[in-house]
């Protein structure tokens, strides 16, 4: 049975910590609050003993939080969970929970004990850099668009004057032909900036990282199998979440791109791990084309650059901004990408995210 602290030296450390404790009885109801929980959560410490303590998490966040009290109670599991506590625009409340068993002298788990930190300042630092870098992103992308989309009409309509004016018709076929190559090429641009649009912007459930990456490759193993290129999977468990649209708009233009880099087929490889301090997760798609000479590899990311030959270039296929996209929205979700190449070993993109904060990963995918 959980009661108010009766040592006074404990009592005077409990009402005097910067941090909040809320302590909790064997039937999850209330029965301490220091001071700083009180503040942290803007209630009088006597509306929050005797309630429930699932009833200072959100409704919809009430589910993960109750499985983690359980646990910490029936098993003694110690956990840490963040959550927006007030979503308000001008004022939002984020806090950090750490959540242990309560223990008494014979040993029996008696309640459990919540730690509680207002961590506002860190996820609202985390957003603006987030948005900082999503604007560089964009800016970067709309500077290249504008140049880009400048030379392509600066040579249209000279093209358009010079077929009005011709009798010839192989030279007039020839001034079309260049009209309709331009116009492809505007298609094909528009077409990758709605991608990485629609790749930022998407507004949708997260999913773990590995079912979309295994959902990809069932759904492209046909396609690259009619290019002659052999898939090969090998992905792990891990404890990342992501939005899938914008995921599955990254590895389109991956495999693309590699598909374009092999086009007498070979092999494609996905392969997806937590790395050994269990902080980071890599997914790296490895190719065994001819690679990227060491002149090129340092502007693959760059809006309109692109290796391959001036004869494709010039028909319109390729533009040059499937990794701008990639590297755009990466960095919008919140990871990193990079790519190494070699002519012996091919060319292999690797994307690094953060775990998810392992405990929330675990209970939302676990029942109790």
């Amino acid at each position: 049975m959980i009661s108010q602290p009766d040592d006074p030296f404990f009592r005077q450390l409990c009402t005097h910590a910067a941090a909040g404790i809320i302590a909790a009885d064997e039937q999850l109801c209330i029965r301490f609050a220091n001071a700083a929980a009180s503040r942290i959560l803007g209630l009088a410490t006597e509306s929050i003993v005797g309630q429930p303590i699932s009833s200072l998490v959100p409704a919809e966040r009430q589910a993960v939080a109750q499985r983690l009290f359980e646990r910490a109670l029936h098993q003694g599991e110690t956990s840490d969970f963040e959550f927006c506590y007030r979503d308000s625009p001008d004022h939002p409340v984020y806090l950090a929970v750490s959540i242990s068993p309560v223990i008494d002298d014979p040993g029996e788990r008696v309640g459990i004990a919540l730690h509680i930190r207002d961590v506002t300042r860190r996820v609202q630092a985390m957003k603006t850099q987030a948005h900082d870098a999503k604007m560089a992103s964009l800016g970067t992308l709309a500077g290249a668009v504008a140049h880009y989309f400048g030379n392509l009409l600066g040579g249209l309509v000279p093209t358009a004057d010079f077929a009005l004016s011709q009798d010839n018709p192989e030279a007039l076929r020839r001034a079309l032909r260049s009209i309709a190559t331009t116009l492809t090429q505007t298609g094909r641009l528009t077409q990758g900036l709605r991608a990485f649009a629609e790749g930022i912007h998407a507004i949708e459930a997260d999913e773990c990282l590995s079912t979309i990456v295994q959902r990809f490759a069932d759904d492209w193993q046909p396609r690259l199998a009619k290019r002659g290129i052999d898939l090969e999977t090998s992905l792990q468990p891990v404890a990342k979440s992501l939005p899938p649209h914008p995921v599955m708009v990254v590895l389109e233009n991956i495999a693309t791109n590699a598909c374009e880099a092999m086009p007498q087929g070979g092999k494609l490889r996905f392969d997806l791990a937590t790395d050994a301090d269990g902080r980071s997760v890599f997914l790296r798609i490895g190719d065994n084309g001819p690679g990227i000479s060491e002149g090129d590899l340092p502007h693959v990311f760059e809006p309109f650059y692109t290796a391959i030959t001036d004869t494709v270039r010039a028909g319109g296929e390729h533009l040059g901004l499937g990794l701008a996209v990639v590297h755009g929205i990466v960095r919008c979700l919140g990871g990193t990408v990079t790519l190494c190449s070699s002519a012996k070993d091919g060319t292999i993109c690797s994307l690094q995210f953060p775990c998810d904060p392992p405990n929330e990963s675990t209970a939302m995918g676990q029942t109790p």
